[in-house]
């Protein structure tokens, strides 16, 4: 019996189960200098958790990874498997605040239907972090929170800069009126449960609408806004959100995901350096798909055509009346390409001096990811395999 091939065989075949167990992880920007907190449980397993670094906090699963920025409600999010998320990395921010006429009758928000506008950058915002558990002692959803406060004490650009982004386009960067909406109170209240969460939008009158929300996957934010100052009983209220579908390092000189709508009749294929946007407003109405009362924009890898990311909502919100009452009501999208980020806006209706909760989503289709192989796996395996070739050279060698 050869004792070298057997001590060999065996050998590579340790490295190579260890090779094949190595966990999949997600670090920040600034690890090898992380000075932020560990504020989940120590031994998670598949269960979420979240980071509090200098610059936001940061959620991760098995599935994805979610970078919550501190300046304003912005999120960055992608596959826990891919580090930093250099392949499929994804944007959802919340970056302006508006009221406006719906002059055209199409219950949506257009440029050149504003009244008032404000980016939320100049405002200050709290954020807080924190998890539930059942009657049992187990957590089943971690949750964080913006706040709105008062305007920005510390000095900003004109363009209201975040992270070397320029979060307003220049179409809309004309229109400020910061001082207006800095009694308005803003939350964006975000949760992703360990299961699937079914959820119901009901008023005073009952359930209208159910939904499921994929647990370990799917970001779930609740927008309220109250303490609105209309201008008159027919303006509406619009929140600007900006998607980015091609994150990933390197995408911008190549795109290498587009944006793809879900609608009734016609589906819009795109990605966000596209422009469509002009001063007198190029917005799109947003269809539904047909039978549901959900909208959807997908995050599609060119090279696979593989749906790995979305953003969603409900055509519905609740009023919640001075009173005590509330009411089910529509909630109407449009939608444009402005040159660095896809605009949506969700667009409410006059709700008085009540408030108005509405609920989108981000997630990422867990069976989507991309095929990763780290650099360090990469090298151990390059090493493995030089090793394993010179070894068994020996070994034929002695056999002679």
């Amino acid at each position: 019996m050869n004792y070298n091939a057997l001590i060999l065989t065996a050998v590579l075949s340790l490295l190579v189960l260890g090779l094949t167990t190595l966990p999949a992880s997600a670090h920040g920007p600034d690890d090898e200098n992380f000075d932020g907190m560990m504020l989940g449980m120590p031994d998670m397993g598949h269960m979420p958790g979240y980071e509090m670094e200098h610059d936001g906090v940061w959620i991760n699963t098995d599935v994805i990874t979610i970078m919550a920025m501190e300046e304003m409600p912005a999120f960055n999010f992608w596959y826990n498997s891919d580090p930093n998320g250099s392949m499929a990395r994804f944007m959802a921010a919340y970056t302006m605040i508006a009221e406006f006429e719906d002059t055209n009758g199409d219950d949506a928000y257009q440029f050149n239907e504003t009244l008032y506008a404000a980016p939320l950058g100049a405002y200050e915002w709290t954020l807080q972090t924190g998890s539930v558990e059942d009657q049992d002692g187990v957590t089943t959803e971690v949750w964080l929170k913006y706040t709105k406060s008062g305007i920005h004490e510390d000095d900003h650009d004109d363009d209201h800069m975040m992270h070397g982004i320029d979060m307003m386009s220049p179409m809309y960067g004309d229109v400020s009126d910061i001082d207006r909406f800095e009694n308005v109170t803003l939350q964006f209240w975000a949760h992703i449960y360990f299961d699937d969460y079914n959820g119901t939008v009901s008023d005073s009158e009952g359930t209208s609408t159910n939904y499921t929300i994929a647990g370990g996957t799917e970001l779930k934010i609740d927008i309220e806004i109250g303490n609105f100052p209309f201008s008159n009983e027919y303006s509406k209220v619009a929140i600007q959100t900006m998607l980015n579908e091609n994150m990933g390092l390197g995408s911008m000189i190549q795109p290498s995901h587009m944006f793809m709508t879900h609608e009734g009749f016609l589906n819009i294929f795109g990605n966000s350096l596209m422009d469509w946007s002009t001063e007198f407003g190029n917005e799109t109405r947003f269809d539904n798909v047909m039978g549901t009362h959900m909208q959807q924009i997908d995050f599609i890898d060119v090279a696979s055509g593989t749906t790995q990311g979305y953003y969603k909502w409900l055509d519905q919100a609740i009023i919640n009346w001075v009173g005590g009452e509330s009411e089910v009501v529509n909630v109407t999208a449009s939608y444009v390409p402005t040159g660095m980020g896809l605009s949506v806006f969700l667009a409410y209706p006059n709700f008085g001096n009540g408030s108005i909760l509405h609920d989108p989503s981000i997630g990422l289709i867990e069976d989507a990811g991309p095929l990763t192989i780290s650099p360090v796996s990469t090298l151990v395996l390059g090493s493995i395999v030089v090793f394993a070739v010179l070894a068994l050279a020996v070994v034929a060698i002695r056999r002679r």
